[in-house]
């Protein structure tokens, strides 16, 4: 008997166009917005005009019983699905507050059902629409925007907005700021925005700091910001959302400007350096850590900038205009793969930005079945299922290293093994996958042929087109396992995850057989050692293509990275050392972001020079590091933590909380707010900038010994670690510490 799992990609008899795209072809949708109860405004963009059309609009959801809805005294339509899934109602409301009421009243008498919550989902998805069909990202009108203030609390009487900068395109680079009163640039502001008409609004930390702090600055002077395309104010969202990306789940406050979209590169970035690359999200830091900082880039420290708008005024300028540069950086970087899956989803651009992947693969399964007539399943109730597979087979010190990885694993086991959700009955989603897949493969070569050819912006339109398919695609094998899809099967995604293991396991043997040394195993990658006569990138990519030829069909293994050195520590912690000199720390234990600089510093240089085989160096630096803390020469700079405040950090440390508790400044208590802070010599934390050369020196010197400890597997005993990085405290003579045992002694790699 066959798997019911097991499903053809040919067994849907549709066009996987209109799965993929929705069966609308109206282009230039810019945004579409609920007007009134029953209907719908369209925002389109057409050579450079945006025009605006009505549709009409009924709710919906899907039920599992027709009797309490027929009964309504709205009048619903009840339409009666295809199939045999549970959510085999189509009810359709007149209105918005028919449908509310009608929810209302079924949750409280306990009716299963399910609907989407947000009207314009609603719309998109019943209609077949989406937005941006026939554009590119760079005909988005993206207005970025950021703010300094003198104070971080919007209700203090002392704190208030100076300058406002805006950036709308390459043509309008502009700074408003104070002249009269507060009000009246406010109200600017408002009429600047408006003047430029922008579909997106992009800034950094803009649903926790800067639109939040606008809004209340607005209220309190009875200025509203009246941005949206209606004439409307900005709206603040109830409560806190979360934003996924990852593993990371962060809160923001959501905020929403009609028939506008809102980006916070703040997330987005987070998005897109899904491999850890960076240690801070910080806008500064982020583009500097990215190699995109402009020469000549003005920079004014946050606790300077009130001196600075009464002493150097056109120097705060000058920043807040950097600033918003950095944000259209960022964005230009970041934001084009959510804008393509833009196109495919029937989701709002702001919807795609903020939602997570589940939700996303929810909507195009819910369109591509009410589109057919057919019923819905409901989700499997979760379970815990078998992972990938990872694996540590060496520790030490590697020269040269190189990756190889399956292109897409999971998917790649979905598309040719036909492993899909048993209550997939219509067969679309394995189609969705498959083209997906075919059309990431094309972008990528037109991507190829026009950077060959020095077409920067056919490029960059199909580098963002094969971003997007490539995050949408690595979402099909997650949805299987996931917790509110509607379509989701975990015995699926097991079956999965065992033929992926079996996959990896036989590419770490092909190594082997082919002469190489496999060093990590990490889900659907490998570093390894190559052979000594594989040594261009050229040899490297032959010799992947050898170790692939036993793969099964459909399998792509390919050359994932080259380094000069990698330095082996524990599963998924390891220094990478590139060719060109730049080292990469991987894993929690080597890259928090709650590590103070100066240990982080120490780590990044003890990790290079072990791999340099200058263990002396290593050694000294620990010693002077010691030496430097002890002496209080240390600056706050070094010795800095950064923390968010959320639900995990008012929990698990009573001494966070504590700080928090004593802040000045109740906007700096609220969820999401960031925290600068040190230990002070009697335990407890305090402000980085109360800081005066008061640290907690033995907390700092213990802090130094946990950190050397990551390099304890380097080490063949306990004895040798202990003599190499001894415990150190006030003390402790130096002197002696250091002749205890030479590096030279310590015969430490053999």
């Amino acid at each position: 008997m066959t798997d019911p799992r097991i499903l053809p990609s040919s067994g849907l008899a549709r066009d996987t166009e209109a799965l993929l795209y929705g069966n609308d072809t109206l282009p230039g949708i810019v945004a579409v917005e609920q007007h009134g109860g029953d209907g719908i405004r369209i925002y389109r963009r057409e050579d450079g005009r945006v025009m605006v059309e009505e549709a009409p609009f009924r709710p919906w959801l899907l039920a599992e019983r027709v009797e309490p809805w027929r009964a309504l005294r709205s009048g619903p339509s009840v339409e009666e699905l295809a199939g045999e899934h549970a959510l085999r109602f189509l009810v359709e409301f007149p209105d918005w507050w028919s449908f509310q009421g009608a929810v209302r009243g079924a949750q409280e008498g306990g009716e299963r059902f399910f609907r989407l919550r947000s009207p314009v989902e609603q719309y998109l998805v019943r209609s077949g629409r989406t937005l941006f069909k026939g554009m590119v990202f760079g005909d988005l009108r993206r207005l970025q925007i950021d703010i300094e203030t003198t104070g971080f609390n919007p209700r203090d009487p002392e704190s208030q907005v100076i300058v406002v900068a805006l950036r709308c395109g390459d043509a309008v680079e502009e700074v408003l700021h104070l002249e009269t009163t507060e009000a009246d640039l406010l109200a600017r502001l408002t009429e600047r925005l408006r003047e430029l008409d922008p579909d997106v609004i992009e800034g950094h930390n803009l649903f926790n700091f800067d639109l939040p702090f606008l809004v209340a600055r607005a209220s309190r002077l009875g200025a509203p910001l009246l941005w949206g395309r209606d004439g409307s104010a900005i709206r603040l969202g109830a409560g806190t959302s979360r934003f996924k990306a990852g593993p990371l789940t962060m809160p923001y406050t959501p905020a929403y400007v009609y028939g506008r979209h809102i980006i916070d590169t703040y997330q987005q970035i987070q998005r897109y350096d899904i491999g850890g690359r960076l240690s801070s999200y910080g806008l500064k830091p982020a583009v500097e850590e990215l190699g995109l900082t402009r020469p000549g880039r003005e920079f004014v420290p946050g606790e300077e900038i009130r001196h600075v708008w009464r002493g150097d005024r056109d120097r705060l300028l000058r920043y807040a205009l950097d600033d918003v540069r950095d944000v259209a950086v960022l964005s230009d970087l970041a934001t084009p793969t959510e804008f393509y899956q833009s196109q495919l989803l029937p989701r709002a651009f702001q919807a795609v930005a903020t939602g997570g992947p589940g939700e996303k693969l929810n909507d195009l399964m819910l369109r591509a079945y009410l589109m057919s007539g057919h019923s819905v399943p409901t989700a499997q109730p979760a379970r815990d299922y078998a992972g990938g597979h990872a694996e540590l087979l060496e520790t030490g010190p590697f020269w040269p290293v190189v990756k190889c990885d399956v292109e897409s694993l999971y998917p790649s086991i979905m598309l040719s093994e036909g492993i899909t959700s048993s209550r997939d009955t219509l067969g679309a989603y394995l189609p969705m996958l498959g083209e997906l897949t075919r059309r990431r493969l094309d972008a990528k070569a037109k991507s190829r042929a026009s950077g060959a050819s020095g077409d920067e912006a056919e490029r960059a339109m199909w580098e963002g087109l094969q971003g997007s398919f490539k995050v949408l695609i690595n979402s099909f094998y997650g949805y299987l396992g996931y917790g509110g899809g509607l379509f989701n099967d975990y015995d699926a995604a097991e079956r999965v995850t065992l033929a992926g293991q079996a996959i990896v396991k036989q590419i770490v043997a092909s190594l082997q057989q082919h002469g190489a040394t496999p060093i990590e195993v990490d889900t659907d990658g490998v570093y390894f050692v190559p052979p000594p006569d594989v040594v261009t990138p050229d040899d490297e990519e032959r010799f992947i293509d050898e170790v692939a030829e036993a793969l099964p069909s459909g399998i792509r293994l390919g050359h994932d990275g080259r380094y000069a050195g990698m330095l082996s520590l524990k599963l998924k912690t390891y220094a990478l050392l590139a060719h060109d000199g730049a080292m990469t720390l991987k894993g929690s234990a080597l890259r928090s972001r709650r590590m103070e600089p100066c240990f982080r510093r120490f780590l990044t240089d003890a990790a290079r020079q072990f791999l340099r085989d200058e263990r002396d160096a290593v050694r000294e630096d620990y010693f002077r590091l010691a030496e430097r803390i002890r002496q209080r020469e240390v600056i706050a700079d070094e010795i800095v933590q950064r923390g968010m405040i959320n639900d995990e950090t008012l929990a698990k440390f009573p001494r966070l909380q504590r700080l928090i508790a004593r802040l000045p400044n109740p906007a700096m208590r609220r969820a999401g707010s960031r925290l600068e802070f040190y230990e002070r010599q009697d335990g407890e934390l305090g402000l980085i900038e109360e800081w005066d050369h008061d640290e907690n020196s033995a907390y700092l010197l213990r802090r130094l010994r946990e950190v050397a400890e990551r390099f304890r597997a380097l080490f063949a005993s306990a004895s040798e670690f202990d003599a190499f990085f001894p415990a150190i405290s006030a003390r402790t003579d130096l002197a002696v510490a250091r002749q205890q045992e030479t590096v030279e002694q310590l015969g430490l790699f053999g």
